[in-house]
């Protein structure tokens, strides 16, 4: 499976489990940015980046290496060192990178034995890692990828169904949502996007029962005129509330669509959450940004 996205989109967002992973306080993440790098001579591109904010602090090279390769090594510290001449970075460095096992590393090159010794360079193989930090999110993420293909669905379902109370805000489970499906259609290509979608229904819930769900909802009630309130049936007049639970008039799907797109909510989700079409969702977000001109 694919995996180098995963990885940069997965430290992308949960900056702090990189420190975890090396065995250092998550809090460190805040003195950096993650980033992708291109060394432009040959066109290389690390699959991520930690560049320090300070002067103090250590560049990490990330790699995520799936596949055995012989000539990985050389390969990966000529990036780094075509990456120092080009850019001179002040800040000294160490680099890191994730095996799936032990079987995918080719070893160590006796032409780079001093930084293995120094541990400036540190392989991480997910096969090693403490059942903690499998079980604990985000890294619980990463079970997905040791997993059978079976196994893989019953850990994203488990994933999905402690979601809210790992990460409650519905921001934030939007993008583990946006990683998750990457991350399955990868994993297991035979299934359908409709059958993967089917699998992370229970996050549209999750949601629509969250607090921002619950303000946006009460912001539409606002909204609504009352000419646009008198044509609804005094049932959904009752569900347009801060307890609101489903959206059953169309002018009432399409306010609340305009204020989640205005809250930049992807427009995939826009239409699970909503019922729209995403040709109907893609037309507001075109609406909202002639407005905005």
């Amino acid at each position: 499976m694919k995996t180098d996205s995963f990885f940069n989109r997965f430290f992308r967002e949960f900056p702090g489990a990189f420190f975890t992973l090396i065995g250092e306080d998550e809090r460190k993440a805040g003195r950096y940015k993650f980033t992708s790098v291109e060394v432009k001579e040959q066109a290389f591109r690390f699959d991520g980046v930690f560049l320090p904010k300070t002067k103090n602090d250590h560049i990490y090279f990330i790699e995520a290496q799936f596949k055995k390769e012989n000539d990985f090594y050389p390969r990966f510290f000529g990036e780094i060192f075509l990456y120092l001449r080009q850019y001179k970075p002040a800040n000294n460095w160490r680099a890191v990178v994730l095996f799936p096992d032990e079987a995918a590393d080719p070893g160590v090159h006796h032409h780079y034995q001093e930084f293995f010794e120094s541990e400036r360079l540190k392989p991480l193989y997910l096969t090693h890692l403490s059942r903690e930090h499998l079980q604990k999110f985000p890294l619980s993420l990463f079970q997905i990828i040791l997993d059978s293909d079976q196994e893989a669905v019953s850990t994203a379902s488990k994933i999905i169904q402690e979601l809210p109370n790992d990460l409650p805000d519905a921001k934030e489970q939007e993008k583990v949502f946006q990683i998750l499906v990457n991350l399955l259609m990868d994993k297991l290509p035979k299934l359908s996007f409709e059958e993967i979608k089917k699998m992370t229904e229970p996050l549209f819930s999750n949601i629509k029962k969250s607090r921002a769900y619950q303000e946006i909802a009460e912001e539409v009630a606002q909204e609504l005129t009352p000419k646009i309130a008198q044509e609804l049936t005094p049932k959904i007049a009752q569900e347009l509330t801060p307890k609101i639970a489903q959206e059953s008039s169309l002018k009432a799907k399409r306010v609340i669509a305009k204020s989640l797109l205005r809250k930049k909510m992807s427009l995939d989700l826009v239409a699970e959450v909503t019922g729209l079409s995403k040709k109907e969702v893609r037309a507001l977000s075109k609406e909202l940004a002639v407005g905005k001109n």
